[in-house]
Formats: C-alpha cells, sequence, structure tokens
C-alpha cells in the first residue's frame, strides 16, 4: 500500500511537471469515456433495468396471428374465451386504445387521452395503485363505463394530489364517473393514457368476434415456459377454429416477451450507438498511447538509472500504469461533467420513440460504469507504453550523453497505432455515411400530399350513446358549422377532417368482401380504413386520379359510396373498370358501398413503408366521435392556434382541441427515431475523424523532429523543400493508405449490421465507401502536409551543427 501511494504520488508529479501533454491527454479520453457514458446511460434505462412492472420476466405480449399478419389485436370474445380456459396463465388482461381524447370537463375543460383495461388489468402487470383499487370483473359487466382510473399525472395536475379523490365523481363527455384509483406513476411504456376506463363488455361492439381492438397481456405462471404456454395457447385456438369456423378459422395467438414488444425496436439502434461510442474510445486510447511512447523517449535515461538502482520490470510497468490511471480517472471525471450534459441533450432532441429515454441519467450504476471503463482504459493506453518503455536496453540509456531517440521498435508500434485508428475512424465513417444518405433518401419521399401551410388537430365528441352527440346526425352537424367557422378566418384555402392522420401513428384497416367473388369461412380482404369530411382532399393536397371525391351530397340519407387509391385498384382490381364496383364493409351501417374514385397513394403509416390500400368514407354517413382536423392556409397555418380554439368554443363551449401542431412537424416527427441514429452517428464519425487526424499529425510531427538531422543533411547534400515535401507526405499517405485499406475492408463486414436500418441504400453502396475514402485521404494529406511544411524549414547548419 505505502508502494502504491508513493506511486501515485510521483505520478502526480511527472504529470504536473507537463501541463501541456497532460491536459491533451485528460481532454482526448474526456471525449470518449462522456460519450460512453452518455449512451451506457440510456442502454441502462432502456434495455439493461427492469420493467418498471412486479415479476418482468413473467410478462408476455399476445397478438392475433393469421394469413395476412401476425401483428393482429385479439377480439373481446376471443379475450374472454382464452381468459376463462388457459392452464399456464395466473392471468390475462387487456387493453384497448381509445378512438381519440375524451374531454374532461371542470373549470376549464381539457382533452386528455383514455384507454379501456379489463378487470385486474394492472394486478395482471404487477402494478398496484396508489390509491383506490384496480378494476374488478364487476366493472365490465356495463354498457358504458362508469368508473375510472385516473394516471399520476393527470391527478397531480388536475386534482391537485387529492388523496381523498377515491370515491369523487368526475364528469368527461358528459356522463358521470366515479374515481376508484389513482395509479402509482404513469405506464407511457404501454400507453400514454391520463385516465383509464373498464372494457365494457355488455357494448355491442364488444361482442364482435371479427372486431380485433385489443391488446392482450398475460402473466405466466411460475415454472411455465414460453413453450408450454404456446401449446395451451394453440389449443384453445383450435377449439375456438371449431366453435366459430366462421370468424376464427385459421386464427392463432403468438406471445412474445414484453420486454421484446416494448424496447426490442430501439435495441439494434442503441446497440450500434454503443459500439461507435466504443470505438471512439479505443481511438482516444491509441492517441494517449502515442503520446505516452513520445514521451517515454524523454525519459529512457530516468528508468534507465531507476534499472541500475534495481528496480524491477515489475515495479517499473506498475509505475508506468499508476501514471496512465491517473490521466483516466482525470479523464473519466471530466467525461463525467460532458455526459451529464449530452444527457440533457438526449432528453431535449431525443425521439419519442425511444421508450423509457427521459429515466436515463447519472446514477450510481452509471458513475460504476465509467469508473470501471476508467481503469479499464487506463490499463489499455498504458500497458503498451509500458511494456516498451521497461523493456528497453538500459545501458545504452545510460551511456547516452545528448539527444535521445526513439527505437525501431517505438515508431513501428507508433505507426501500427495510428494505422489502427485511421481503419477504425474509417468505418465509423462509412457506417454514418449510409445511415445519413438513409436518411436523406427517406426524407425526400415524396408523402402523396403535401405538409407546408398546414396546421393538424385533434378533435373529439361525445362518443355514441351518451351526451347530446351520441347521434351521428348531431356530430355531423358539429363538424358542418366547425368547418364553416373555421373557412371564415383569413387566410384559410381549405378545411378538412380524417379519422387518421397520416404518419402520427394512427391507422385502421376494415375487413371486407367483393361481391361476386367466393370466401371461405373466416376469410375475407382487409385494406386501411378512413373517415373524411369532404374538404380532406383540398386541405391534403392529395391528387385525384379518376372519378369524383367525397361531397356534401354523400350523407346519411344518401346510397353508400366509397373512395379508394392507386394501390387499392392495384391489388384487387388490376386491370379491370373499378368505378362503379361495390365493396361490403363488415360493421359498415350502409352494409354496401359504391366505388366513386381512385385518389393517388400517400405514405400514411410511415415514409419507409410500400404503399397499403386505402378506403375513404363520407364522414356524414360513418361519423366517429373523434377526428384530425386538417387547416390549409396562405401564410403560417400555426399563426390559427388560438382562432381555432375560439371557433370550437363559438359552437360548443363544453370541446375544445388538442395536439394542434403543423403538418411540417407531423412529418418530421414521422422520421425522428432515424434522424437521431443518423444524426449522433455522424457526430461521433466526426469525433473519430478527428481524433484520427490528429493522432496522424501528432506522429508525423514527431517524426519529423526525430528526423531533423537526417532531413538537415539531405538538405545540405542538395535536396530541394520539394523533395523533403514529398518525403515526409510519402511517409504518411502510406500509414494513411494502410489504415484506409484496412478500415474498407473492415466496413464491408461491419456495414451489413445496417442492413435493417437502411432505407433505399446497400449495406455496400460503392459511392458512400469512395466519398468516406476521399474525405479520409484529403483529411489524412491535411494533417500530414503541417509537419511536412515544418520539415522544409529546417536549416542545415543547425542541423549538422548538432551532429
Amino acid at each position: 500500500m505505502n508502494g502504491l501511494i508513493q506511486d501515485v504520488r510521483y505520478a502526480l508529479r511527472q504529470l504536473r511537471k507537463s501541463p501541456g501533454f497532460t491536459a491533451v491527454a485528460v481532454v482526448t479520453l474526456a471525449l470518449g469515456i462522456a460519450a460512453n457514458t452518455a449512451i451506457f446511460s440510456v442502454i441502462d434505462a432502456v434495455l439493461v433495468r427492469a420493467l418498471p412492472f412486479g415479476a418482468p420476466d413473467r410478462l408476455v405480449w399476445l397478438n392475433g396471428k393469421f394469413t395476412m399478419t401476425d401483428e393482429a389485436g385479439v377480439s373481446p370474445p376471443d379475450f374472454r374465451d382464452y381468459r376463462a380456459t388457459n392452464r399456464t396463465f395466473d392471468g390475462l388482461a387487456a387493453m384497448g386504445y381509445a378512438p381519440g381524447p375524451a374531454n374532461l370537463s371542470g373549470d376549464k375543460p381539457e382533452q386528455v387521452l383514455t384507454t379501456i383495461a379489463s378487470a385486474n388489468f394492472f394486478d395482471c402487470l404487477g402494478v398496484r395503485p396508489l390509491l383506490g383499487r384496480d378494476f374488478l370483473p364487476s366493472d365490465e359487466q356495463m354498457n358504458l363505463p362508469q368508473v375510472a382510473i385516473l394516471g399520476y399525472g393527470l391527478w397531480k395536475r388536475n386534482f391537485g394530489g387529492d388523496r381523498n379523490i377515491v370515491g369523487r365523481t368526475i364528469r368527461m363527455d358528459g356522463q358521470s364517473l366515479t374515481v376508484v384509483g389513482v395509479l402509482p406513476s404513469d405506464l407511457p411504456l404501454l400507453s400514454e393514457a391520463q385516465l383509464w376506463l373498464p372494457t365494457p363488455m355488455l357494448n355491442p361492439g364488444m361482442n364482435i368476434r371479427l372486431g380485433h381492438s385489443l391488446k392482450a397481456i398475460g402473466r405466466l405462471k411460475p415454472g411455465v415456459s414460453l413453450q408450454q404456454s404456446q401449446t395451451d395457447l394453440d389449443a384453445i385456438a383450435l377449439q375456438l377454429a371449431h366453435q366459430y369456423p366462421d370468424t376464427n378459422k385459421d386464427w392463432w395467438m403468438r406471445q412474445r416477451p414484453l420486454r421484446d414488444v416494448l424496447v426490442g425496436p430501439v435495441r439494434p439502434a442503441l446497440l450500434l450507438m454503443w459500439g461507435a461510442v466504443g470505438l471512439l474510445l479505443l481511438i482516444a486510447c491509441v492517441n494517449v498511447a502515442n503520446l505516452l511512447l513520445a514521451r517515454s523517449i524523454s525519459r529512457q535515461k530516468e528508468f534507465a538509472l531507476r534499472a541500475a538502482l534495481g528496480a524491477s520490470r515489475g515495479r517499473m510497468i506498475r509505475q508506468a500504469l499508476t501514471e496512465s490511471v491517473m490521466l483516466s480517472l482525470a479523464g473519466g471525471a471530466m467525461g463525467v461533467l460532458g455526459a451529464t450534459w449530452a444527457v440533457h441533450a438526449l432528453h431535449a432532441f431525443g425521439p419519442l420513440s425511444v421508450p423509457r429515454l427521459n429515466e436515463s441519467g447519472i446514477n450510481p450504476a452509471v458513475l460504476g460504469f465509467t469508473v470501471g471503463i476508467s481503469l479499464l482504459t487506463g490499463v489499455v493506453f498504458g500497458l503498451v507504453p509500458a511494456l516498451q518503455i521497461s523493456g528497453g536496453k538500459f545501458s545504452q540509456g545510460l551511456k547516452e550523453s545528448g539527444r535521445t531517440s526513439a527505437p525501431t521498435s517505438h515508431k513501428r508500434l507508433s505507426s501500427a497505432l495510428v494505422i489502427g485508428e485511421i481503419a477504425m475512424s474509417l468505418t465509423l465513417l462509412v457506417s454514418a455515411g449510409l445511415l445519413l444518405k438513409s436518411f436523406w433518401r427517406l426524407i425526400h419521399v415524396a408523402p402523396g400530399f403535401q405538409t407546408d401551410h398546414a396546421v393538424t388537430a385533434r378533435l373529439s365528441l361525445n362518443p355514441p350513446a351518451y351526451g347530446r352527440y351520441g347521434d351521428p346526425q348531431q356530430r355531423a352537424r358539429f363538424w358542418r358549422q366547425f368547418e364553416d367557422q373555421v373557412k371564415a378566418l383569413p387566410g384559410v384555402e381549405a378545411v378538412g377532417a380524417t379519422s387518421e392522420l397520416p404518419l402520427s401513428g394512427q391507422h385502421s384497416d376494415d375487413p371486407f368482401h367483393i361481391p361476386g367473388r367466393s370466401y371461405g369461412p373466416s376469410e375475407f380482404d382487409d385494406a386501411q380504413f378512413r373517415q373524411v369530411t369532404p374538404g380532406y382532399l383540398a386541405a391534403m393536397r392529395i391528387p385525384l386520379i379518376s372519378g369524383r371525391w367525397l361531397d356534401e351530397r354523400d350523407n346519411a340519407d344518401s346510397p353508400g359510396v366509397i373512395v379508394v387509391n392507386q394501390a387499392f385498384v392495384k391489388r384487387f382490381f388490376a386491370g379491370e373498370d373499378l368505378l362503379g364496383k361495390r365493396l361490403r364493409l363488415m360493421g359498415d351501417p350502409q352494409a354496401v358501398r359504391e366505388i366513386v374514385g381512385v385518389v393517388g397513394n400517400i405514405t400514411h403509416i410511415a415514409l419507409s413503408e410500400p404503399d397499403w390500400p386505402e378506403m375513404y368514407v363520407p364522414y356524414a354517413q360513418f361519423a366517429p366521435p373523434s377526428m384530425n382536423v386538417v387547416v390549409r392556409a396562405a401564410a403560417n397555418p400555426m399563426n390559427l392556434s388560438a382562432a381555432l380554439h375560439d371557433r370550437v368554443s363559438a359552437v360548443d363551449k363544453d370541446v375544445t382541441l388538442s395536439a394542434v401542431t403543423s403538418m411540417d412537424d407531423v412529418l418530421g416527427a414521422s422520421v425522428s427515431q432515424p434522424r437521431f441514429s443518423s444524426q449522433l452517428l455522424g457526430v461521433f464519425a466526426a469525433l473519430a475523424l478527428l481524433l484520427a487526424a490528429i493522432g496522424l499529425y501528432g506522429l508525423m510531427a514527431y517524426s519529423v523532429t526525430q528526423r531533423r538531422n537526417e532531413i538537415g543533411i539531405r538538405m545540405a547534400l542538395g535536396a530541394t523543400r520539394e523533395d523533403i515535401l514529398k518525403l515526409v507526405l510519402r511517409h504518411g499517405s502510406v500509414l494513411a493508405l494502410a489504415g484506409m485499406g484496412i478500415g474498407l475492408g473492415a466496413s464491408m463486414i461491419a456495414t451489413r449490421v445496417l442492413s435493417s436500418m437502411l432505407f433505399a441504400v446497400s449495406p455496400t453502396d460503392l459511392l458512400t465507401f469512395v466519398e468516406v475514402a476521399l474525405l479520409s485521404a484529403a483529411v489524412a494529406l491535411a494533417a500530414c502536409y503541417v509537419p511536412a511544411r515544418r520539415a522544409t524549414k529546417v536549416d542545415p547548419m543547425v542541423a549538422l551543427r548538432y551532429e
């Protein structure tokens, strides 16, 4: 212990003697450690930390599976059958997303997001309400919800955290609800809901076996494997297919660990970022190792004297490692400060699609990781120089009376390290270049509609069967009055509404039959389904291809009509005259609808998705309670925000708008995750290139210093400045080309991991490889040029005098 304390004191004195070297090394390491700490804090929150539920490893997510998809929901009748007859689950629960926000009455009306949940839903999750109770089976036995559970945020914000809230009555959409519980925290992993309602199992909509509207969650019994529970689910599916062949034939239940469903989609991107910052830290280590190697030349006599006085090689290695560890710990301390800032930046600019991102931070686990990686870093970059400096021929060091020179092994090692960091930086650059090109092509996909000068908002009327908007005709009348009010605003060019807004995450499909075609039991066609108002086409600038668009003639008293898109035509009526054909939609009050028009395709789900078949029906004939308003204006549409709120209140003071945003922002949010990945990797790659350039510059500058005498002799013997310039540049170019060759080969392998994250770009895109190679070559040439210019200014007489 005394020896260790002695080593630490000596290391601090040595580092204090060389403030320039110490500052450069610490800052270089701090960059790499800060990036690693910040990314690890996100990985810890998203991938490592257990889900905030009781025994989360026993929770599974259940999906309906049939010939068209394995991501379908579960119908309420099927869910009840699975819940009653399974043998491998401690509990099965389900939730369903509400069609839109609900109007919560009070001193200031507010729209809140709601979600329906089955009995014992929170008990199945392992979440105990902070106040009150979970939903009971008796809460399900109703046509409309009568009770509610408040989310933690809503309870704090709207009710002041009143602990006597349980038993009180609140008004939502004109209906009275009794508060029976408060959650201990919101559950953003499952739903952004602020208010939870029980599933009204007696509602007619809850008894349709083809209405796959629920998302099911199961808690496995202790000791039950996924294979055993899947066998149990398959047996129930076969029994239901036998009982209900018209609806359940070829329908199965698929299960996956809940963690894989909630955080699995972002795992590849986060692991990619972690690999990138790992390479960045390794490049920083290489730079500092080269600095230590260069510094070791001036310390040859010191270590020769230590050896002469009896110091063993192990003792000298320990001393050298102590200095490197002190450097890395200082870099780690500075890195924590940088990581704190970086985490705040990730919270502010990170995509909402990354679950639990806001839970990341500098906690004890992250600090432990930082300390560990700092110690490991100190050993990694300090061990090779320590072995080199302690393994020299000390007799020569004692004999040297004037200058010192680097052994050939030092020079070769330094060159190898620089080649390695150039290769690593090029690999990062190629990966970043591919992601950036992929993102560039993604954002230049034509969505099929125009987002500029358009603002959107969510507006929800009282659901059917309660309040003054229980009748669809009353809802249609409200919309006509509201649109008339908005059209009268200055600068408004068009007003429309849709049940599902493109690129917002909202989507709905509907099964249908084409009269005249044969279908077997449980067989149907399927397409995306939208309810729209007449002004929607003009507000979104979607092109009309043939026929006509929906208009005021298409009301509740007129024949049922429908408009489809080009993808629908291509899939179901290729080569046929479509107009006048009929569709029979399941659950549609109009039953059979005539196709009256065809519109252009739009990228509704995501810009990277193919064109899906879509159907549009008139709002007046199929009026849902919640719609997305779209207003097109001549100037900045966000200036209309306050006016839109006023126009809604003018029609009904108890109704309000929510989620007012521009369509440009909706489009931007839809690509937030690929933007985040490409930009973050681009930043790391740029830092890696900068560190590699600094490393190459440092090596060349040191090489010029070591070869001053040789250069002086060459110039004295007649070498021109151009000859010296070429000599130094040739040396640097050889190192750069070697590193680039290795890096390009490694990139061919590494970038295949990116294939699932790329859009319209090959992981071996030749142009990207060439562009990155040219950029790396230009930076390497610049890094070599300054030392080369300095070499041309060596005074031959001064150099010869030293000789």
